[in-house]
């Protein structure tokens, strides 16, 4: 509702910013002040708009469990019927924090993690090199982003690239759970 409304707003103080110029292009005695003032408004209502919409992305992401990784558990997971989405990331890396704020945020992609069966586990190559090597060790590089999917339709697991995209998880998710 309130994104509606401030969408409404912006929309309505750019149409009398439009207006005033077209006022003021005709010799109505508009003061020159009042159209800089209104985008100002504008823009200042917009940002909100803009601000809102991504805290309810931030929500949505906080509801996803992610465990650590426990990488000498995904086999018998996926024998249960399990999907595990790995992640693998370091807290100084931009692509990965890119890829976590940029498409693990996005709704689509939550609620894709968030349909059935799906485990999220996830290891910070800050942190936890010790414990991802061992498995991940030849296959994924610290400091760069490494997401991996396993399922029943994909049980040796599918490396997804670096630079996700939604469609990249969620196509992904839908192999793995074999649909």
């Amino acid at each position: 509702m309130i994104l509606t409304l401030s969408t409404l707003m912006t929309l309505l103080l750019v149409a009398a910013v439009v207006a005033l110029l077209i006022a003021r292009s005709k010799g109505k005695p508009i003061p020159l002040a009042v159209i800089p003032v209104i985008g100002m408004m504008a823009l200042m209502v917009g940002s909100a708009t803009y601000f809102v919409h991504r805290a309810s992305e931030q929500q949505d992401y906080r509801e996803l469990l992610w465990q650590p990784l426990a990488a000498d558990k995904i086999p018998m997971l996926v024998q249960g019927g399990y999907t595990v989405f790995v992640d693998l990331h370091s807290d100084w890396c931009m692509a990965c924090q890119t890829n976590r704020v940029g498409i693990l945020h996005r709704p689509e992609v939550v609620s894709t993690l968030l349909s059935g069966k799906v485990v999220l586990m996830q290891a910070n190559w800050s942190q936890e090199s010790e414990r991802i090597a061992p498995h991940y060790g030849k296959v994924a590089a610290p400091g760069s982003p490494f997401n991996k999917v396993y399922g029943p339709g994909l049980p040796r697991g599918q490396i997804l690239p670096a630079e996700l995209s939604a469609s990249d998880v969620i196509t992904a998710i839908r192999s793995a759970k074999g649909s």
